[in-house]
């Protein structure tokens, strides 16, 4: 039996991917080793309860009929990050809903301190309705929403990595829902109709607060930050114990470089290549020198990984790509190691 708690931290895992269960733990170890013994209950949502055993949270299990039922007719799998929410509200006075590809900067307890002041609190406001005019989502939506909700221009886009609300939010995580059924069919290639759905339920609420320094939220860099939860993980165990909790204060919070001499080492080796080669050398020279801590390691892991997506000459041997040429023979032998390529071989 789940109690009501005056306040609370809320996530949502399923899927079954082992990177799911890991960036969630992480953000919850990140919530805890900031939060100095003052955390608010975290609410976990997922199929898989067995990963979270241990962890101080408080567990609901979905099964596969309530998973069917929050994705909804039109097979939207982000509706269920709304229905969670919405879900979530009877289990606290206050909830802040958290994604798994997070991490704390700072006490979650300044989150509620930021909701305070507002009625409403998002990861951040990505824009202006009336900026995204030529885009298919503003083309397909903006006449609807105009003639059946009397959207205007001003309205706020916001990004729902995090999310809260001060006032009673039952009503506008209905309507959210209600809104993603009929505005994901429209635009069925837009992936972010969740976030823009509660933006338009939120509107009459005023300016959001948002988490910017309390959470970094890192969804754009997601490969990198994935390497380096999987490098922390494999030194401190998926078990939650009191040592991984201070040890998160030994992970970078942005992603890591190589040193100034190598960035130096680069520029120079790089100086005549065309600018179309640039990037993807940058990206091999990166994977190939860092190698200054795990983390660091772990980083150049994705480095390596967006260069095996973006090199566009399969089957060559390394030594054939014009980015190459910023390689050394170690850096050469280092990078086929991380591409998993021992002949030399794209």
């Amino acid at each position: 039996m789940i109690s009501r708690e005056p306040k609370q931290l809320v996530y949502l895992v399923y899927g079954g991917k082992p990177e799911y269960h890991r960036e969630a733990k992480y953000s919850i170890l990140s919530a805890l080793y900031h939060a100095r013994g003052e955390c608010p209950r975290v609410l976990l949502y997922t199929d898989e309860p067995a990963q979270f055993s241990g962890w101080p949270v408080d567990l609901i299990e979905l099964d596969a009929a309530t998973l069917a039922n929050w994705t909804g007719s039109a097979a939207y799998l982000h509706r269920r990050k709304a229905a969670a929410i919405r879900d979530a509200l009877a289990y606290a006075d206050q909830s802040i809903f958290i994604d798994t590809d997070t991490f704390f900067l700072a006490s979650p307890v300044k989150l509620f301190e930021r909701l305070a002041g507002s009625s409403w609190l998002v990861d951040e406001i990505e824009g202006v309705w009336k900026e995204y005019k030529g885009d298919v989502m503003y083309d397909v939506l903006a006449p609807y929403l105009a003639e059946h909700h009397g959207v205007d221009q001003q309205m706020l886009l916001i990004n729902s990595g995090v999310l809260g609300f001060r006032v009673e939010a039952s009503r506008l995580m209905d309507e959210t829902l209600a809104l993603i059924d009929v505005l994901h069919p429209m635009v069925p290639k837009i992936h972010v109709i969740e976030q823009f759905a509660v933006g338009v339920a939120a509107r009459h609420l005023g300016r959001p607060a948002q988490a910017q320094g309390v959470v970094m939220h890192y969804f754009s860099g997601k490969n990198y930050w994935r390497h380096m939860i999987a490098a922390f993980f494999q030194r401190y165990g998926e078990e939650f114990s009191a040592q991984a909790v201070q040890a998160v204060r030994e992970v970078p919070t942005s992603k890591p470089r190589p040193v100034w001499w190598q960035r130096l080492d680069y520029r120079v080796r790089s100086l005549f290549l065309p600018a179309k080669t640039r990037s993807f050398a940058k990206l091999a020279y990166y994977a190939a020198v860092m190698r200054a801590d795990p983390y660091a390691e772990a980083c150049g892991c994705g480095y390596a990984d967006e260069l095996r997506r973006k090199a566009v000459a399969k089957g060559e041997a390394l030594s054939n790509q014009p980015w190459s040429k910023v390689l050394s023979s170690r850096h050469k032998q280092r990078l086929a190691e991380l591409l998993q390529i021992p002949d030399g071989t794209l």
